[in-house]
């Protein structure tokens, strides 16, 4: 019993994880604090997130992404997985034609 309670410190910060990783506090975490900071450098990665199988993520990264490009596409992240891809596409069109980068 006692091992099992130091396990639960072993785990590194959440804010230490980042998008990939496997904990999900940390890759929440810095879904967040993408969206908090405004910078458009992450919208690739979060585009990436918006195909995760976790609910959770997937709100946080569409948040993440109208907070920096004042968009959702059509995504919601909780219609069948049909539906969200074709708002996928449109994200991944959008990042792929720089619609969201900043003006040079």
């Amino acid at each position: 019993m006692f091992a099992l309670l130091l396990c639960g410190g072993c785990a590194p910060p959440a804010s230490q994880g980042g998008f990939h990783s496997p904990d999900p506090a940390s890759k929440l975490y810095a879904i967040h604090s993408a969206g908090e900071s405004r910078d458009r450098k992450n919208i690739p990665v979060l585009v990436e997130q918006l195909d995760s199988d976790d609910p959770a993520v997937r709100v946080f990264a569409i948040n993440a992404l109208e907070r920096i490009t004042g968009e959702r596409l059509g995504y919601n992240p909780y219609a069948d997985e049909a539906t969200r891809r074709s708002a996928i596409d449109a994200w991944a069109d959008a990042v792929k034609t720089k619609r969201f980068a900043e003006a040079n």
